[in-house]
C-alpha cells in the first residue's frame, strides 16, 4: 500500500467496509454502494474482494492485486487496470469503455458480456480519468489464457501482443480490433464477428487459420498502412538523427505500418521505432538496432544475419522462422560503467523455428519466450536464463 496516506487509506477502507455491507444488506440500511471513481487504488492488495456492482470508473487500480476478486456489473470506464493481477476474477458484464489493462493478468478470468469498445470522459480540473483519453481501449501485451470474453463486445479493441492461448471468444464482436501478434492458438472464436480486425503476426493453429482464411479473414497484414514508398527518406533522416545526437534529422517512428519485405540491410536503425508493424521477410542483415523498439511486430521469416539487437525491445513480436544467426543480442551499458544494463527483450516473443546458431542468449530476456524447435549451437543457450522461457522440453532454469 505504498505511496497511499494512512487517511486516505481509511477512506478507501471505509468505503470497501460500507460496500460490504450493502452487498449483504446487513445491517439494513447501513450499507452503501461504493462510489470509488477516479481514486487513486494502485497497488492495493484486493484479492478476492467483492466488488459487484462498484463504480470505479476513472479510477486507477495500475498493479492492483485482485486475484479471484469480484467484480461483476461494475463500472470501470475509462479506468487504468495495467499491469494489474486479476488471474481467475469475476468480470461478467463489467463496462471496460476506455480502459487500460495493458500487461495485466487475467488467466482464466470471466469477461463474459463485458463492453470493451471505445469510450471516454473529458479531463477537467477536479477529475482526470486514469485510463485512455482518446477512448482506446487497451489490453496490449495482457495475459489472458484460458478467459472467457463469450459475447464480449470488443469493436477497435486493442489486444495487440495479448496472450489468448485456450480463451473463449465465441460469439465477441472483434469488428476492427487489433489482434497484431496477439496468441491465438487453441483460442475459440465460434460465431465472433472480425469484420475489419488485424491478425498481422498474430499466432494461429492451423485449423483456426484454415477457419479463419475459409472466412475471408486475412491473417497476413492486409489493413495496415502501406509506407514502404516513404521508407527510403525515413532511412535517411534516421541516420541524420542518430549521426547528430537528435539536433538534425527525424527519429524513424512508424506504428501499423505494412513493410514486409523491406530491405533494410546494413542501416543504421539505432533507437528506431518500429511497433505493431508488419515486417514479414524484411531484410535487417548486417542492420544495427542498439535499443530499436520492435515490440509485437509481426517478424516472422525476416533476416537479422549479423545484425547487431543489443538493447532491442523484442517483447511479443513473433520471430517464427527469423534468421537470427551471428545476431548479437547483448545488454547495453547505459551509463558506461557497468552499473545500468539494458538488456534484449524477447518476453513473450514466439521464436518458433527461428536460427539463433552462433547466437547469445545469455543475457537476453525470455521470461515466456515461445523457443520451440530454434536452431541453436553449443553456446546459444550457455548461461542463459530458462526458468521462464517456453518450448524447450522440460529444460529449466541456467543452461
Amino acid at each position: 500500500m505504498s505511496g497511499h496516506d494512512e487517511k486516505y487509506l481509511r477512506v478507501v477502507r471505509d468505503a470497501l467496509l460500507q460496500h460490504q455491507q450493502w452487498l449483504k444488506r446487513d445491517p439494513p440500511g447501513r450499507g452503501r454502494r461504493a462510489d470509488l471513481s477516479f481514486h487513486n487504488l494502485s497497488k492495493l492488495g484486493l484479492n478476492r474482494i467483492n466488488l459487484t456492482g462498484a463504480k470505479l470508473a476513472g479510477a486507477s487500480l495500475h498493479g492492483s492485486r485482485l486475484v479471484g476478486a469480484d467484480l461483476r456489473q461494475a463500472d470501470l470506464y475509462c479506468a487504468d487496470l495495467s499491469h494489474a493481477n486479476l488471474t481467475g476474477a469475476k468480470l461478467m458484464g463489467v463496462d471496460l469503455r476506455g480502459a487500460r489493462v495493458d500487461g495485466a493478468h487475467l488467466s482464466e478470468a470471466d469477461l463474459s458480456g463485458a463492453d470493451l469498445r471505445k469510450g471516454a470522459i473529458a479531463p477537467c480540473e477536479t477529475r482526470r480519468p486514469a485510463g485512455n483519453l482518446d477512448g482506446s481501449t487497451t489490453f496490449v501485451g495482457a495475459l489472458l489464457t484460458r478467459a472467457i470474453l463469450a459475447e464480449c463486445r470488443m469493436a477497435q479493441c486493442d489486444l495487440s501482443g495479448c496472450d489468448l492461448a485456450g480463451a473463449n471468444l465465441s460469439g465477441a464482436d472483434l469488428s476492427g480490433a487489433l489482434l497484431i501478434s496477439a496468441n491465438l492458438t487453441q483460442a475459440t472464436l465460434h460465431k465472433a464477428s472480425l469484420t475489419g480486425a488485424l491478425l498481422c503476426g498474430a499466432r494461429l493453429d492451423e485449423e483456426l487459420r484454415h477457419m479463419l482464411e475459409r472466412r475471408g479473414i486475412d491473417v497476413d497484414g492486409t489493413g495496415l498502412l502501406s509506407l514502404a514508398e516513404r521508407i527510403a527518406d525515413a532511412l535517411s533522416a534516421h541516420q541524420l538523427w542518430v549521426d547528430h545526437v537528435g539536433k538534425a534529422g527525424a527519429r524513424l517512428e512508424m506504428q501499423r505500418a505494412d513493410l514486409r519485405g523491406c530491405n533494410f540491410a546494413n542501416q543504421m536503425l539505432s533507437a528506431a521505432s518500429l511497433r505493431f508493424c508488419g515486417l514479414r521477410g524484411a531484410d535487417f542483415s548486417g542492420a544495427k538496432l542498439v535499443m530499436a523498439d520492435l515490440s509485437y511486430s509481426d517478424l516472422r521469416d525476416a533476416d537479422f544475419t549479423s545484425a547487431d539487437l543489443s538493447g532491442c525491445n523484442l517483447r511479443g513480436a513473433n520471430l517464427a522462422g527469423a534468421k537470427l544467426w551471428r545476431a548479437r543480442l547483448n545488454a547495453v551499458d547505459v551509463v558506461g560503467d557497468g552499473s545500468r544494463m539494458w538488456p534484449t527483450n524477447l518476453a513473450g516473443a514466439s521464436l518458433t523455428g527461428a536460427d539463433l546458431r552462433d547466437a547469445s542468449l545469455a543475457r537476453a530476456v525470455l521470461h515466456g519466450a515461445d523457443l520451440t524447435a530454434i536452431k541453436s549451437s553449443a553456446h546459444t543457450l550457455k548461461g542463459a536464463d530458462l526458468s521462464l522461457a517456453l518450448g524447450l522440453g522440460g529444460v529449466a532454469g541456467r543452461a
